[in-house]
C-alpha cells in the first residue's frame, strides 16, 4: 500500500525517438504497518482504510427530526476512506422502530446504518441480524479515550449480553427549565419568603418535588395571571407536562425513581417496585395538576414546546433542547435549567435526584452485509460520533443531536454552540449557520444544567417488551392527570406490566428472559442507582 506525499509533485521529461514527452509525477511513500489504525482529523485521507472502503455506498435511516448528518460530512468522508455517502432515509418518529425492524427482517441492504432507540436494542440483537461491533473497536488507536469521554448512560445504551451493537450520536435527557425572572425578581423573592410557612427562599432550582409545589402555588395565589415581569409575554400557569402516553410514563419515571422505584424488582415478580412508592410518587406527580393549564391531560410535544417557547408557564420538566432552539421572542435569553427536583429519602439521609434520559439516538449495522460495506457503515458512525464531529453536530441547529460525551458539554463545546459548523457542507436543506444562545454564558449554563444532571440519569428499561410496557404505564399516569386514583392507576398498571412479562416468557423462554432483565438490573446496580 502506498500513499500521496501531499503538496508534492516532480516534474520529469522523457526523450524517446522522435518524441519528447513531459510528466508530472506525484511521489508515494509505503504505508507503515501498524498494530491498529489511527483515526485521523476531519477530510483527512486514512492510507490504513481507504482501499478497504474506497467505493462502498452508505445511507442512513433516521427520524425526521435527526438531520441529514453523514451528508452534511460526506465529502469529508469520501475524502478519508472513499466512502459514497447516499440520501438519508427520513421516517417519522412513531414509526422509526417498525421500518428499523422491517429493514432487518427483509434483509435489506439499502441502508447500512439504521436508527434505532436503546430501549428497544434488545429486540433488534435478538433478532440474530445486528453486527456486534466489538472487533472494529478493537480495530482503532484511541477508541479507550473515546469511551472514557462517552456519558457512562450514553456507553450503558450501546451494550448488550457484554457487547457493544450500537454507536450514539444523540443524547437525550430530561431537565428542570424555568424563566429566570420569576427566581430573581427581588419583589417575587421577598414576597415568597414572607408567604412561605418556613420562610424559605425562592430559589431555582427547587431541591425537593415538595419544595417546586410550594413555588407553584405561590405563583399561582401572588403573581399570575397578571403579570408583567416578561414583556410580551402572558404567563398563566406555573407549570406544565407532557401528558400523551408516548412519554408520559418518562416524566413519571423522574418523581418515581427519585422515590427509589425501579421498574422490577430484582427477580421480576414485582413490578413498579416498590409499589407504595410508585403510589406515593405518582400522587405527588398529580398534586401539581391544579397549576396546570387546563386540558393538560391531553398535551404532548406541540402544546409543552409552543407554551414554553411563548412564555406561558414559569417552569417544567422537558428534555435538554427545549432552551436550544427555544431562544426566540419573548423568552429569548431568560430561560434556564437546572438540576430535576428529587426525594428525600430517610433511609439514606438525603435527597435522591434522578433524570431520565429518554429515547436517544443510536446506529446498527446488518451483519448480512457484505464485509466492505459493514467496515465503511462503521468507520462513518464511529468518526461522526467521535467527537471531531460531534462537537459540532450537537451545537448544530439544523439537527436534533444533543449531548452525550463530556466535552459537549465543557467550555470548549460551548464556544461551538456560538459559532457555524465548519465541517458542514453548505446546502438549502441545512442553512443554519449562526450562534444558538444570545451569549456564550447562556450557553455554558445551559450546558452545565445538562452536566449536573447526567450525573444522576436514569436509564430506560432496556429490555423485550419496551412498547408495552411503556404503552400501559403511559396511559396510566395520563388519567391520573386528567384524574384518576393514583393507588387504583399503578394497581392497573402493574397488572398489564405482569401480562407483558408473561407474555415475553413465553416467546423467549422465562430463564432467558429473567436473564435478559437481571442483567440490566445488574448495571443499573453498577452504575450506583441501586443498592
Amino acid at each position: 500500500t502506498t500513499v500521496t506525499a501531499p503538496g508534492k509533485t516532480v516534474t520529469t521529461t522523457v526523450t524517446a525517438p522522435g518524441t519528447t514527452v513531459t510528466k508530472t509525477v506525484t511521489p508515494t511513500i509505503a504505508v507503515p504497518k501498524l498494530a491498529k489504525i489511527p483515526l485521523l482529523p476531519p477530510g483527512v485521507r486514512n492510507p490504513w482504510l481507504y482501499e478497504k472502503c474506497a467505493g462502498a455506498k452508505v445511507k442512513m435511516m433516521v427520524d425526521s427530526f435527526a438531520g441529514r448528518i453523514i451528508e452534511w460530512y460526506a465529502d469529508l468522508l469520501k475524502e478519508e476512506i472513499g466512502v459514497e455517502i447516499g440520501t438519508t432515509k427520513l421516517v417519522d418518529i412513531p414509526m422509526v422502530r417498525d421500518e428499523a425492524m422491517s429493514l432487518l427482517d427483509a434483509k435489506s441492504k439499502e441502508y447500512p446504518l439504521i436508527l434505532v432507540n436503546p430501549n428497544y436494542l434488545p429486540d433488534f440483537v435478538l433478532t440474530g441480524k445486528v453486527e456486534c461491533l466489538d472487533p472494529y473497536f478493537d480495530m482503532f488507536y484511541g477508541v479507550e479515550d473515546y469511551f472514557r469521554e462517552l456519558i457512562p448512560i450514553y456507553r450503558f445504551y450501546m451494550t448488550y449480553g457484554g457487547k457493544y451493537y450500537a454507536i450514539p450520536f444523540d443524547g437525550d435527557l430530561h431537565l428542570w427549565n424555568y424563566l429566570e425572572p420569576f427566581y430573581t425578581k427581588e419583589e417575587f423573592r421577598t414576597a415568597y419568603k414572607e408567604w412561605h410557612p418556613k420562610r424559605m427562599p425562592l430559589r431555582a432550582p427547587p431541591e425537593t418535588w415538595e419544595e417546586w409545589l410550594d413555588q407553584c402555588k405561590f405563583f399561582a395565589e401572588k403573581v399570575l395571571p397578571d403579570d408583567k415581569t416578561i414583556p410580551g409575554a402572558e404567563v398563566l400557569w406555573p407549570t406544565m407536562i407532557w401528558a400523551k402516553p408516548d412519554w408520559s410514563w418518562g416524566f413519571y419515571m423522574n418523581f418515581a425513581a427519585s422515590y427509589g422505584v425501579n421498574y422490577w424488582d430484582k427477580d421480576m415478580k414485582i413490578p413498579l417496585y416498590p409499589q407504595d412508592k410508585a403510589i406515593e410518587a405518582l400522587e405527588m406527580l398529580q398534586k401539581f395538576v391544579p397549576y396546570m393549564p387546563e386540558g393538560v391531560d391531553t398535551f404532548g410535544s406541540a402544546e409543552t414546546v409552543e407554551y414554553w417557547c411563548g412564555g406561558k408557564v414559569i417552569s417544567q420538566i422537558w428534555w435538554i433542547d427545549i432552551n436550544e432552539w427555544g431562544q426566540v421572542e419573548p423568552v429569548k435569553g431568560l430561560i434556564r435549567n437546572g438540576l430535576m427536583p428529587g426525594h428525600y429519602d430517610p433511609k439514606i439521609g438525603e435527597v435522591r435526584h434522578r433524570a431520565m434520559t429518554p429515547y436517544n439516538r443510536y446506529w446498527i449495522i446488518p451483519n448480512y452485509l457484505d464485509d466492505k460495506t459493514k467496515l465503511a457503515a462503521f468507520y462513518v458512525a464511529y468518526h461522526v460520533s467521535h467527537w471531531h464531529y460531534s462537537l459540532w453536530s450537537v451545537a448544530d441547529m439544523d439537527c436534533g443531536m444533543d449531548p452525550y460525551m463530556w466535552i459537549h458539554l465543557s467550555p470548549t463545546g460551548a464556544e461551538c454552540y456560538m459559532k457555524a459548523n465548519p465541517y458542514k457542507k453548505p446546502s438549502k436543506e441545512w442553512p443554519h449557520k449562526g450562534s444558538l444562545f444570545p451569549s456564550y454564558k447562556d450557553a455554558l449554563l445551559h450546558l452545565e444544567g445538562g452536566r449536573v444532571n447526567l450525573k444522576v440519569a436514569f436509564p430506560m428499561p432496556c429490555i423485550p417488551g419496551m412498547p408495552e410496557y411503556a404503552d400501559a404505564l403511559g396511559r396510566e399516569v395520563q388519567l391520573v392527570i386528567g384524574g384518576k386514583d393514583p393507588k387504583q392507576a399503578i394497581s392497573d398498571a402493574a397488572a398489564a406490566w405482569e401480562d407483558v412479562r408473561d407474555k415475553y416468557m413465553g416467546i423467549l423462554g422465562k430463564e432467558k428472559y429473567l436473564g435478559i432483565w437481571k442483567d440490566f438490573y445488574n448495571r443499573m446496580v453498577e452504575m450506583g442507582l441501586f443498592p
